[in-house]
């Protein structure tokens, strides 16, 4: 599976005629979800029929996404290309269930997965460059140059493995005996606090402000989704049985940064908005951040009231997995309905 995969990956080395910037701004996230929807679906096969929807849809959206024109100053073809991995990523999700998507414990599973698929591959990335390294030094001692060829044809494979390595890892060898991600939540939730805090006092001594500039509006967005990521995955690795402490407590500030954040990010929004009108760009960031604060508030009402003895932490669970299905809702809104609304725009 790793092999076809990286060999699918290479394509555009055996074939000239495919555009590199086209091909992987397209196809890449979309390949390696591909082969861990495979997986699963060998590894938890399902009713024959649900199978067949998924495949038909992940085809569905790959030729969707390879049609759309080339046209790379397009908004909505960008937006395309950044939402639809997150919709193969909700058939991942599928797959990994084994169909029954209306779990809601089994969907705080899959995110506990995503967490350890993260850690380990990154894990096994670093093993690779460790190695890469220390064999292109020992053939350069012998006076052999074999890093072009290293990196196109062992560098490669090696990268598109990674994330179905480590799922083979997480999947039946590590398995539930060693679990790194709750050692990892806890070590990094209040670094990660406290990066935030200080990076939003230093923001506002600079006088740095989203509202005017484009630039730093789309990077305070891109620290939104780390942080609120960060917060439902700290989160998810919560023991259900652990006593409420200073965890709890990190867990909640940074619940609530998160929401200062999102909430900062939609007023400059809003203000590009009415000044300067509406693009899909706008229109697109605007929904996720609408979507971003109802998630963060219901996590914040749920938590608070569970370190207050009004609710339970499945409770928190099950609000932060059920609310999933509105961004895959939306991701298909703007792959799919966006380029067309806005003629590709």
């Amino acid at each position: 599976m790793s092999f076809i995969a990286g060999t699918v990956v290479k394509l555009p080395l055996f074939f000239p005629a495919l555009d590199d910037d086209r091909f992987y701004s397209r196809n890449l996230g979309t390949i390696i979800i591909s082969a861990l929807i495979a997986y699963f679906c060998l590894r938890k096969p399902f009713w024959k029929r649900s199978t067949g929807i998924i495949i038909a849809l992940l085809i569905g959206g790959i030729v969707y996404l390879n049609l759309l024109p080339d046209n790379p100053k397009s908004q909505t073809i960008v937006l395309s290309c950044l939402h639809m991995p997150f919709v193969f990523w909700s058939l991942l999700g599928v797959t990994f269930l084994g169909g029954a998507w209306k779990d809601l414990s089994g969907r705080m599973d899959y995110i506990r997965y995503n967490g350890e698929l993260l850690i380990y591959s990154t894990i096994i990335l670093i093993g690779g460059m460790v190695l890469t390294g220390l064999t292109v030094a020992l053939f350069h001692l012998i006076s052999l140059n074999i890093e072009e060829w290293y990196m196109k044809n062992v560098v490669v494979y090696g990268a598109v493995a990674s994330p179905i390595v480590a799922t083979l890892l997480i999947d039946r060898i590590v398995g539930k005996r060693f679990k790194i991600a709750p050692l990892l939540a806890k070590v990094f939730t209040p670094l990660f606090l406290t990066t935030v805090i200080i990076y939003l006092l230093t923001m506002i001594l600079e006088q740095k402000s989203p509202f005017t500039d484009r630039d730093f509006l789309i990077a305070f967005n891109a620290l939104l989704l780390v942080v609120l990521g960060l917060c439902v995955f700290s989160i998810s690795e919560r023991g259900s049985k652990e006593t409420i402490g200073m965890s709890d407590a990190m867990n909640i500030m940074l619940a609530s940064t998160t929401l200062l954040i999102n909430i900062v990010a939609l007023a400059a929004i809003l203000f590009r908005l009415t000044s300067y009108g509406f693009t899909p760009n706008r229109i697109a960031v605007l929904g996720a951040n609408l979507l971003a604060f109802g998630h963060l508030k219901g996590i914040l009402w749920y938590y608070i009231g569970f370190t207050r003895g009004k609710n339970t932490i499945d409770d928190l669970e099950r609000w932060i997995v059920a609310y999933l299905p509105a961004y895959t809702t939306w991701s298909c809104i703007v792959s799919v309905g966006f380029p067309l609304a806005f003629y590709f725009t």
